[in-house]
């Protein structure tokens, strides 16, 4: 069973529940590459509808082509309304408009993981451990769910995950829907590195769950070849027994869709270490050097299971960071323009409540710049519902 670790668990899908509310927050993280103009990708969660809300931004779809497991859907905010649903991670690429606005050109979306539920164990009130194909998935009340609940999901439930990968392996579910029940030969998919490959026998494992490929579609991995350590796609049946996943086709993962980027702004968890020059985050390889600049910690505190935010420019698959914010599990950021002002200590962005005090931090501004319609970019930590400010900069 693998290793988890609930409290930073519950306090990561608590920050996607805040982000929610801010439903007229504006931006998104931006990055350019390959797309025309200026662009962005932006890898997150859904919060809302109308067009989208991912990470705490909302993003134009009223031209963006809907893909959902490789499979165009259709064109516009219909499409995503059908086809994608509140916690679900997605991956966005699109330009920014003169205006700030960001526009879409492609909303893609893959699952974590689809297959039976193997066994369900309680954390506490309020989060479950369960194993699907092999996969540890953690779930709270916080959790999205769709076609069953937190309270009635069972074993040999057939589930779609959708969510965040931590430091040991584990799915930080932010969205789970039954669509079935398990029947042997089932189709079921998975996502994840390839770890103890057997060439003479064909197969190798994705966390607890064993695969052969001795039948797979090898055709969309670099030069056809599976290789150890490799981040990939597996589609297959589950034999009668579901103990061993029969492949069909394996195919690498790409959860940015693109190679290059002027610029991108990735927050996750620290899932590989090499040195604090070299990590990943996320699936994410994370490059630094000695010009990248630090906040809110050091270059030793870089560490498995860390939280942090990696920006730079991103360049045959590697983002070369310029700098890297370290964020606590219960630290949030919010970007949209202030609706409401009471003072430069009270006031709202979006629908979030902000309060500043003596040890907010202004970067490369002053509190009396904060007025209606100031776009502001505010970071911090949310006590009974308001955010109190340890950073706030100008918006972009």
């Amino acid at each position: 069973m693998k290793a988890y670790h609930p409290k930073g668990i519950l306090l990561a899908l608590l920050s996607v529940l805040v982000l929610i509310t801010c439903t007229n927050c504006g931006g998104v993280l931006t990055a350019g590459g390959g797309i025309g103009g200026t662009g962005f990708i932006s890898r997150g969660i859904i919060a809302a509808f109308g067009s989208i809300f991912v990470n705490g931004a909302e993003v134009d779809t009223s031209n963006a082509v809907i893909i959902v497991e490789g499979e165009e859907k259709g064109v516009g905010d219909f499409a995503a309304l059908e086809n994608l649903d509140i916690g679900k991670v997605v991956t966005v690429e699109g330009t920014v408009d003169q205006d700030g606005n960001s526009v879409a050109d492609r909303v893609v979306y893959n699952d974590e993981v689809e297959g039976p539920v193997e066994s369900i164990q309680d954390i506490d009130v309020a989060a479950k451990e369960m194993v699907v194909l092999g996969q540890t998935v953690i779930v709270d009340d916080l959790t999205a769910f769709e076609g069953v609940t937190f309270d009635t999901v069972a074993e040999n439930d057939v589930v779609e995950v959708s969510g965040l990968m931590d430091d040991t392996g584990a799915i930080l579910a932010t969205f789970v829907e039954k669509t079935g029940e398990f029947i042997p030969g089932l189709m079921v998919e998975v996502k994840g590195f390839v770890v103890n490959l057997d060439i003479e026998l064909e197969t190798f494992e994705i966390n607890d769950l064993t695969v052969g490929y001795s039948m797979a579609d090898l055709s969309g991995l670099p030069g056809g070849v599976l290789a150890e350590g490799l981040f990939v796609e597996v589609e297959g049946l589950l034999d009668a027994t579901g103990g061993e996943m029969l492949a069909t086709e394996i195919e690498l993962e790409d959860e940015l869709g693109s190679d290059d980027a002027d610029e991108i702004e990735v927050m996750g968890f620290v899932t590989d270490f090499r040195s604090v020059f070299d990590f990943h985050v996320g699936n994410q390889v994370v490059q630094t050097d000695e010009d990248t600049v630090f906040v809110a910690g050091k270059p030793e505190d870089v560490a498995p299971g860390v939280r942090l935010e990696a920006e730079g420019s991103l360049t045959e698959g590697i983002l070369y960071a310029v700098e890297i914010e370290f964020w606590d599990p219960d630290r949030i950021e919010v970007e949209g323009v202030v609706t409401d002002f009471v003072s430069v200590f009270e006031f709202t962005v979006g629908d979030q409540a902000v309060e500043t005090n003596v040890d907010t931090i202004f970067e490369d501004m002053t509190p009396e710049d904060i007025a209606l319609g100031v776009r502001l970019e505010v970071e911090g930590i949310v006590v009974d519902g308001i955010l109190i400010a340890d950073k706030i900069s100008l918006g972009d």
